[in-house]
Formats: C-alpha cells, structure tokens, sequence
C-alpha cells in the first residue's frame, strides 16, 4: 500500500465552509466506517484529482493520514463515494470508508483478455461483455486487473464466471453464469443461417 492522502481535519461545517474550502482548491471529505465516527476533512483538490487520473478504474487501498495541527492518525480505507459537477468536472465531496485488514471485502476489478481467440481466424469478432468482475479478498490483496486468456475462444462459444473458478487465483462473487466475453461469428455467415432457418421448406 503506497499511495498515501493526507487530510485536514474541519472544525467548521455546513455551506460557508464548503464553499470556502473550494474557493481555497480544497476538497471537503468525510472519513467514517464500522468502529469509526464520522470526520469531516479536506484534502488538496490537486492531490485528489491527481490520484484520481493514476487510479482510473482500480479500486485501491489507500493510506490517510488526518492531521489536526498536533497529532497524525493513519487509516486504511478506499474511496466509497465520489461527486463531481457535472458540467465543470469539479470534485465537490469524497468519503473515505476504513476497512479491516483481517476482513474479508469486495471489490469490483477490472477485466483484461489476453491472447488471440480461435474464432478471429475464421473472421469472427471478440465482443467484451463485462469489463469488470467483482472479487472478495483481503483488503491488502485486491489486484490491479484481472488478466483471462481467450485465446481458446471459437466461433459462436461464450466465455462465463463459472469458467474461471480454477483458473483465477481470486474468489469471483458473481453469478456462475455471468457472461464476461463472446466470439461472435462473421456477420454474413450470420445472416445466412437465419435466412436458412426462416426459408419454408420445399415440398
């Protein structure tokens, strides 16, 4: 874990003081979880919206240090909630929730197929379903991506959850039948079949 976020803690709440932190490029936050009061901080708009293009879709453990000017607390905890204007694109509030290390969580992770599929050769096109998958893990073992090789997709053959259970080293949480990728078959062959299928037949 090596991405850190230092936080200011807030005396002050409410409108005004929102509005004076984004004045200052200061973004409001709060800091909660299970054994944990709720604690309003702020936290450098640079450094939130750096950390924010580094991370993109990856849900990471994340150090925070709250300082109150005369002592420094550290919590592990990922992002729960982001808000950002919807025209200016201005980060306006981020929640911090602090996890357990010894617990079990999950987490969404992003989905990476490797290799070239079977049926590519034969004109088919690879169509990507899911571009995430969810995994349940120690906080501190949550992985970048999640890498699956296609390579022995074919034609019209479709790739599920239940076909990666001993293949990744992870605990998948989502339906067996979950369908993550699909080697579709070259359009004209497509219509073809349909076409023979609604033809009536001949007497």
């Amino acid at each position: 874990m090596d991405v850190q976020v230092v936080g200011q803690l807030r005396t002050e709440i409410g409108k005004n003081e929102v509005r004076r932190l984004r004045r200052q490029e200061m973004v409001p936050a709060i800091f909660y979880g299970p054994n944990s009061q709720a604690t309003p901080l702020s936290i450098p708009a640079l450094r939130m919206e750096k950390l924010f293009r580094e991370m993109g879709d990856e849900h990471k453990l994340l150090n925070l240090v709250i300082e109150d000017g005369q002592t420094r607390q550290d919590k592990h905890v990922m992002l729960r909630e982001i808000q950002v204007h919807p025209v200016r694109r201005q980060l306006l509030h981020v929640d911090f929730f602090e996890v357990a290390m010894d617990k079990a969580i999950e987490v969404e992770v992003p989905v990476e197929l490797k290799g070239k599929p079977l049926g590519m050769d034969k004109g088919g096109v690879l169509d990507q379903l899911s571009r995430f998958l969810t995994v349940r893990c120690l906080p501190g073992e949550i992985p970048e991506k999640i890498e699956i090789d296609v390579s022995s997709l074919d034609l019209g053959q479709t790739l599920h959850v239940a076909d990666l259970v001993s293949v990744v080293p992870f605990e998948l949480t989502d339906d067996a039948g979950f369908a993550i990728a699909t080697m579709e078959a070259p359009e004209g062959e497509t219509e073809e079949a349909e076409s023979e299928t609604a033809a009536p037949a001949k007497k």
